[in-house]
């Protein structure tokens, strides 16, 4: 095997500068606790070399690292113990289930910290991603398939990689690349209970603002930006759930109004599912209870996780594609005429109008043309403006869920783009802090929160993530006053993962998408992609 380009050239583990005075436990919120089985949240910044901002020189990367200890004094969690609550972690709460609920333990003398990776590559930049100016011209198609970003991720293992591993594993892991032209890369991983992508982009600015205060020069992109001081609260989104007293029962008018939600009821923990593959076991055991309790137990509504739908196996390639404001707005309003009688009402966005374009592309390459198959577009949605008391944007956490919105493979693949755009504003707009605080009412009652799973992948899913108004190309560490060459959002590259990213300041929208090979192929070359124009 060659030897690998990007070598590590130190490890170490981070921890404020101002260690905590005393030890916290914090039970992270119900909505939290459902996520802890999804891949870590991740992004990879590539920044050109600038004037003064060399990464061979180890300045450069020194103070870097003198910010993120500053940063964690805001985060000191993040540099915590993760682990599964005990009953005594609920004593006197007003949900009585400890199961499958996440505590981080911080202060401690045997916190794990965050663990920091410092490396080399001997490539260029231009070797390994285009340019700015070159992904809007002629590579706004992008096959980044080859795009290597295992070398530039941190390969630590986190806390809940597994469920049942977390004993002095940290929840964040963090890798410096420095490139044989002078460039850098910066890579966050996150155990996802405790960040969501919001939450990702907000500790990125807060460390980046830090450094450029370091580097006596804060005149860059992100310094316009007010971002506020993190909030820690994560019992904020219990309350949303109303919950009064400990061993209170569910209330079954909310109850019925969580389950009538358009979002997946899947059972992980259903091994006579058809399918059902055997390295998931291990994993869901750790959140599960007991078999004597179990057996006394009345679960929620399930249903069987549609297995055979998703051959793992295959080979899945990525593209990255471009979308220029002028043809995002062509898209707009192609959806806002095109809107079906019955969806009048609804206003849709552009990132309506874009989603839609993308998700009648993709039922087209996977040839459900003919198909009575449902198809399933999974949205994620963040929770901080849709509860009764909205969130702070710099609440800290992972507080989203997956809705759906479902059609027959043959109408998901010749219908408007107003049709499709409409659906999706109609599937968001039942999402009210009513039916939140519903949701997360029935959640706090679940048997374990890491049960049931609201989404799926294969060939008839589509998983949308949207990082929108997040500023991920605003980030500026070195005050270049410059974007990022390059921010990928790591996911894991599976069939049928999407992306949206904006690009700062443009208008432009970069969309990620993973499909099975050939699927993909049919997708790139379908002439209806540039139909609104590129």
């Amino acid at each position: 095997m060659a030897e690998s380009p990007c070598r590590v050239q130190h490890t170490r583990r981070i921890f404020p500068t101002n260690t905590p005075k005393q030890i916290t436990t914090t039970k992270l919120s119900i909505v939290d606790a459902s996520v802890a089985r999804f891949s870590p949240c991740s992004a990879i910044w590539l920044y050109d070399r600038a004037n003064k901002v060399d990464a061979r020189d180890p300045a450069v990367f020194g103070r870097l690292e003198e910010a993120l200890k500053r940063t964690l004094d805001d985060y000191p969690h993040f540099s915590g113990q993760l682990r599964w609550a005990s009953k005594e972690d609920v004593e006197g709460g007003v949900n009585p289930r400890h199961l499958g609920r996440p505590v981080v333990v911080y202060g401690a003398a045997e916190d794990p910290g965050v663990e920091l990776i410092l490396a080399r590559d001997s490539r260029e930049l231009s070797a390994i991603v285009p340019s700015r100016e070159e992904r809007s011209t002629v590579k706004q198609v992008w096959n980044a398939t080859d795009f290597p970003q295992n070398d530039f991720q941190p390969k630590t293992q986190l806390a809940f990689s597994s469920l049942a591993d977390f004993e002095g594993l940290p929840g964040v892991a963090i890798q410096m690349t420095a490139f044989k032209c002078g460039g850098f890369a910066v890579s966050i991983k996150v155990t996802h209970c405790l960040s969501d992508a919001m939450c990702l982009m907000h500790f990125a600015h807060t460390w980046a603002a830090q450094s450029r205060l370091l580097s006596g020069n804060d005149r860059s992109v992100t310094a316009r930006i007010n971002y506020e001081k993190p909030q820690f609260d994560p019992p904020q989104l219990d309350q949303q759930a109303n919950l009064t007293a400990s061993g209170v029962s569910p209330d079954p008018e909310k109850i019925s109004k969580a389950r009538a939600l358009p979002m997946h009821r899947y059972d992980w923990w259903a091994t006579d599912a058809p399918g059902y593959p055997n390295w998931a076991t291990a994993s869901s055991n750790a959140t599960k209870p007991p078999a004597e309790e179990l057996a006394r137990l009345e679960l929620s509504p399930s249903s069987f996780p549609p297995w055979p739908t998703w051959n793992m196996a295959a080979p899945v390639e990525h593209v990255q594609i471009r979308f220029k404001a002028e043809v995002v707005a062509k898209m707009k309003k192609a959806a806002e005429t095109s809107l079906p009688e019955s969806l009048s009402g609804h206003r849709v966005s552009r990132l309506d109008a874009v989603l839609a374009h993308v998700w009648i592309l993709i039922n087209r390459a996977r040839q459900h043309q003919n198909t009575q198959d449902q198809v399933f577009l999974n949205i994620t949605l963040g929770l901080r403006g849709r509860v009764e008391r909205p969130l702070l944007d710099a609440f800290v956490g992972s507080p989203l869920l997956l809705a759906y919105v479902s059609k027959v493979g043959s109408e998901a693949s010749a219908a408007t783009i107003g049709a499709i755009a409409g659906s999706i504003r109609q599937t968001m707009s039942q999402f009210t802090p009513n039916a939140v605080s519903a949701y997360i009412h029935d959640l706090a009652f679940e048997a374990s929160p890491q049960r049931l799973w609201q989404a799926f992948l294969g060939t008839n899913h589509t998983l949308v993530t949207s990082w929108v108004r997040a500023g991920a190309y605003d980030v500026d560490f070195c005050a270049t006053q410059q974007p990022a060459r390059y921010v990928q959002g790591v996911m894991p590259r599976m069939d049928g993962l999407v992306q949206c990213i904006d690009i700062a300041g443009t208008g432009d929208f970069d969309i990620s998408v993973c499909l099975e090979k050939e699927a993909l192929n049919r997708f790139v070359q379908d002439p209806m992609l540039k139909s609104y124009g590129f």
